[in-house]
């Protein structure tokens, strides 16, 4: 009993020691435990993100004092342009397990966006050539210091004037835009403008040969009627960009030809060519206009005899002559103009006016009877003079072959060109035709009067406000001038079976010759998908060209430009779509050291022809190469296969990678996305003049992704795409093809 009393004490006891000390307790937590959070805040783009213990952490205060709270969840909430805000959440339990929490809130975006400060604008340029090149790669682009809050994007257009063919400016307006800011950010402006001057000068001379002085006579006593050639330029020359001008105020037109009526005496033309923004070549012709020559007038035939002569004194006469003077060929020459007196003689020469004939001349001798008049002025006529040997009996006289008289002034040495023609391979190639001809002389000029028809408006009055018009019909005379190729001037010959080709002695000395190689198809070979995969990593800034014919071979189109077209091309023959990639799928042009040397500069120098000016030497070693189109990988080009490009990006992570493949593509491409945690990305798709084309959230999970991006409204180029999280950025080029 007393042990169980003893009990029931114990128990009051601790009844009351628990009580009294569980409100002890519970009256300090209201005063001593506390969860303080540091303070909210707003920071600027550039502000660190990542190690966010700066600004501040989370304590906690208890009856033992106070106590760091620990580490806390944080989580970012930030848009594409690095706006946006990041909690920090902490979260403490008290002794009495009850959990106290508290949250930061850090926002971003108060300050330090883009302003356009940084922005370098490209400076004035001025190209030069053939079809140069404008691209911004060439001609120059803006750059600017990235700022982390601002997405950068630029476009252009231009504005082209024209002074001439071969001179023109390009207005190039640049402006750019920051995507973030487009809609209201950190500054009042978004947008900067910037326009560029491109001066392009097509400065190539043009190539020709002035035509040579020419010289008539007279049609009247005053004035000769004059027919040239017209001046020839080689239209290759910058695509024809030239003009043509003469001085001559006796030309009918004042262009190339300086056909028209000129006086009596030398006239000077000039011919002008202009070309690019004011450059001039010069040349000059002498066009000689004699006075009209006297009208010779000769007897139709003469026969004179041999006097005998016996130079031995043995009373035979061995030996024979007559001496004639030029007058006693004269029947009723005269000069139309009164150039009087008239000269007779067998030569130009005035003075030689008595001929003498021996027996080294029977027979019968066209001889040429010359009238000089008064002012120079020349012509001839031709008499038949039979010389015999009949009364005289002179012995052993014979008429013999006399040369001594033959005129061989116009004789001219003569030279060969020679050279040969291969492919890339070094592979020689036969039945290539080849032209040599002088150009003056291929063509001939023939002018002709013809009667024509015309209608003449006439009227005459009736009344006092009245007129009746009628037309009658004129006939009137037009002089006409035909130009006609003559075939037989032209040398062709064809490259043998080692290629070699030789135009043997055929180019007279001091004289002009062209040489032109004619194009053949040749069909197409060697074209697979290793030339698409190398033209690919080319546009794709991937790879480059080593052999300046490979820029040939890259042109597919032909057009001066190695472009996505080119490639669309080729895509289009290695799948079977198409089977000829343009009209002619070889070029064949003159190849040197020099021209092997080029890089995309040979586009705007090829050349099938080479013009010799006053030949005086061999021309040994003038060679051509053969190029096919799209046969761009002489040595095989190796590739992996499809060109997967993917590049960091800012605070790229291991855990993050993308690829992308087929590139080039058609109508759709797949993104292969590796991510070790769920995540959405966002797809920004521009194209190369930085034009913002599409944007999409695309949502991915933990492991490998497959995404099927449909690209088919896209038109044919290369696009820069940005792959963008909240912790990576990864940029990259994909092309599409046709």
């Amino acid at each position: 009993m007393k042990a169980l009393y003893n009990c029931g004490r114990l128990f009051i006891c601790l009844s009351l020691c628990f009580f009294l000390t569980s409100n002890l307790f519970s009256k300090s937590d209201d005063v001593a435990f506390a969860l303080y959070c540091p303070d909210d805040v707003t920071v600027d783009c550039n502000a660190e993100i990542w190690d966010l213990s700066i600004y501040g952490n989370a304590t906690y205060h208890d009856h033992y004092g106070y106590h760091d709270a620990g580490t806390p969840v944080v989580k970012y909430y930030l848009n594409s342009c690095g706006g946006g805000y990041i909690t920090r959440k902490w979260v403490v339990e008290d002794p009495y397990w009850n959990n106290h929490t508290c949250t930061q809130y850090i926002t971003i975006g108060g300050g330090a966006g883009f302003d356009g400060n940084s922005i370098v604008w490209p400076a004035m340029y001025v190209v030069e050539g053939c079809n140069p090149n404008v691209h911004p790669d060439i001609t120059g682009k803006p750059t600017w210091v990235p700022s982390e809050c601002s997405m950068i994007g630029y476009n252009y257009t231009d504005k082209l004037y024209t002074v001439s063919p071969g001179c023109k400016k390009i207005l190039r307006k640049w402006t750019l835009i920051d995507w973030c800011q487009e809609n209201g950010g950190y500054n009042s402006q978004s947008t900067w403008t910037y326009t560029q001057t491109i001066k392009i000068v097509e400065s190539t001379p043009p190539v020709f040969t002035c035509i040579p002085d020419i010289t008539v006579y007279a049609n009247d006593c005053k004035w000769g009627k004059v027919i040239a050639s017209p001046l020839i330029i080689d239209p290759t020359t910058c695509g024809g960009n030239f003009e043509v001008t003469n001085n001559s105020i006796y030309a009918t037109e004042k262009k190339a030809d300086l056909s028209g009526t000129y006086p009596v005496g030398i006239t000077k033309v000039v011919f002008t060519v202009k070309y690019a923004c004011g450059s001039k070549k010069t040349c000059t012709v002498n066009v000689t206009v004699n006075p009209k020559a006297p009208t010779p007038i000769c007897i139709g035939s003469l026969t004179v005899a041999l006097m005998g002569m016996d130079t031995d004194n043995d009373g035979i006469n061995d030996e024979g002559m007559v001496q004639l003077w030029a007058k006693d060929l004269n029947w009723k020459s005269e000069s139309k103009c009164g150039y009087n007196p008239l000269r007779y003689s067998f030569s130009t020469d005035p003075t030689d006016m008595s001929k003498t004939f021996t027996c080294d001349h029977v027979g019968k001798n066209q001889i040429k009877m010359y009238v000089t008049d008064s002012k120079g002025g020349q012509s001839f006529c031709i008499v038949e003079v039979d010389i015999q040997n009949n009364s005289a009996n002179i012995e052993n006289c014979e008429p013999v072959i006399d040369t001594t008289d033959v005129d061989t002034s116009g004789i001219q040495s003569k030279f060969t060109v020679s050279g040969n023609i291969k492919n890339v391979y070094s592979e020689p190639i036969r039945n290539i035709s080849l032209e040599l001809f002088n150009p003056s002389e291929i063509y001939q000029y023939n002018t002709k009067q013809v009667t024509e028809i015309i209608l003449v408006r006439d009227s005459f009055k009736i009344g006092v406000d009245k007129w009746v018009w009628f037309y009658t019909e004129k006939e009137v005379i037009v002089t006409k001038i035909d130009s006609i190729l003559i075939p037989e001037k032209i040398n062709k010959q064809k490259s043998k079976e080692n290629g070699d080709y030789v135009f043997n002695e055929l180019m007279q000395k001091d004289k002009n010759y062209m040489l032109k190689c004619i194009n053949v198809d040749l069909g197409i070979k060697n074209v697979d998908k290793n030339d698409v995969d190398l033209l690919t990593a080319y546009l794709l800034g991937e790879s480059v060209f080593t052999e300046a014919w490979q820029y040939v071979a890259a042109d597919v189109n032909k057009n001066g430009k190695i472009e996505i077209e080119d490639l669309n091309l080729l895509i289009q023959y290695v799948k079977g779509d198409i089977t000829t990639l343009n009209d002619n799928e070889w070029t064949t042009i003159l190849w040197s050291e020099d021209i092997a040397k080029m890089k995309v500069e040979v586009l705007s120098n090829l050349k099938s022809w080479l013009q010799f000016t006053k030949v005086s030497a061999d021309m040994k070693d003038i060679n051509f190469i053969s190029i096919q189109s799209g046969d761009i990988n002489k040595a095989a080009f190796v590739s992996g296969g499809n060109l997967d490009i993917a590049s960091d990006g800012r605070n790229r992570k291991d855990e993050f990678s993308l690829s992308m493949y087929p590139n080039p593509f058609t109508n759709n491409f797949i993104l292969k996305i590796f991510s070790e945690n769920d995540n959405s990305v966002v797809l920004t798709m521009s194209d190369i003049n930085g034009r913002f084309v599409d944007r999409k959230t695309l949502d991915i999970i933990k492991g490998e992704n497959l995404i099927s991006y449909d690209g088919s409204n896209l038109t044919s180029g290369i696009y820069f795409y940005q792959i963008a999280t909240d912790k990576n950025t990864l940029t990259g080029k994909i092309i599409k093809s046709n």
